[in-house]
């Protein structure tokens, strides 16, 4: 495929089938959200925090406003956005009350000196993006749809540019009634999220799972040895399941536009557009790797 490409995926478990329709629309939508990013003149961190906006807007997956609650009734919310071309990253980690974390994430990329933001800190944090006009509060705990995204057809993504720069973001509550204070992989640099100037990756599923074995970024490290991308998911898929009990998914690319989709899960759906394409392909059941 033609460099920019998008891929975004909606999460590694079994969705019923009276929402398949909505899903595959929300991450086609989501798609063509950071594809119309790229054709404004904006950046893979730009095009994977707008994807993975558009998703949190919905109430289709566990996260934004479609979160889970934990084990006390209330939602805590991971997020993580990577820069692979200056390996930096930016996350938060049990934030409440907000609908977009990966905009606080983002935030705390660039304009503070640390890479990881947990609990209380996190939404002090956001109080201070918000007085800052680094985003603007459209709602309560709202805020608007990054401004570069603005006007585009408008829970992790994994984006290329034309120069093949790569960045990768990830959203999410966690699984309904996980304990108080429990952080999975999603905001862990290297377990859910993993991008350099080589390869980038985004995991979901299982996060206990993921973390064990430092999913993507072991991934990338397969693509750096010099496997092909379907031949490092396919590896790492197969040391997930050797090693743990399995049930997670991954989306994954090099810089030069090759990508491949894997999961053991039931469902993940997936959408991935490029640049010479106007429609995205879209599947619950990727047919290809």
């Amino acid at each position: 495929m033609a460099l920019p490409i998008m891929m975004v995926h909606g999460g590694a478990t079994r969705f019923q089938t009276r929402f398949h329709k909505d899903i595959l629309n929300a991450v086609e939508k989501a798609a063509r959200t950071g594809m119309c990013v790229f054709t404004k003149g904006g950046s893979s961190l730009d095009a994977v925090e707008a994807a993975v906006y558009v998703l949190e807007e919905t109430n289709l997956f566990t996260a934004g406003r479609g979160a889970s609650k934990n084990q006390d009734g209330e939602i805590e919310l991971d997020a993580m956005i990577m820069d692979g071309n200056r390996l930096e990253s930016g996350a938060v980690m049990a934030v409440q009350d907000i609908i977009h974390p990966i905009s606080l994430a983002r935030y705390v990329l660039e304009r503070t000196s640390n890479y990881q933001i947990a609990g209380k800190g996190a939404n002090r944090l956001y109080q201070k993006m918000i007085a800052e006009g680094y985003r603007e509060e459209v709602d309560t705990k709202r805020t608007s749809v990054p401004s570069i995204a603005a006007g585009c057809d408008t829970v992790g993504a994994v984006a290329v540019d034309a120069d093949g720069r790569m960045a990768a973001a990830a959203s999410t509550s966690g699984w309904p009634g996980k304990l108080v204070g429990r952080v999975g992989d999603s905001p862990i640099i290297g377990a859910g999220v993993y991008a350099n100037d080589v390869a980038a990756a985004c995991c979901t599923g299982k996060g206990e799972q993921i973390l064990r074995i430092t999913m993507a970024r072991m991934a990338v490290y397969h693509v750096e040895d010099g496997l092909t991308v379907e031949e490092a998911a396919e590896r790492i898929m197969g040391e997930l399941r050797q090693k743990t009990s399995g049930e997670a998914g991954i989306i994954l690319a090099d810089s030069r536009g090759n990508m491949t989709v894997r999961f053991d899960t039931t469902h993940m759906p997936t959408a991935i557009l490029c640049s010479d394409s106007n429609v995205p392909y879209a599947s619950m059941v990727p047919k290809w790797p």
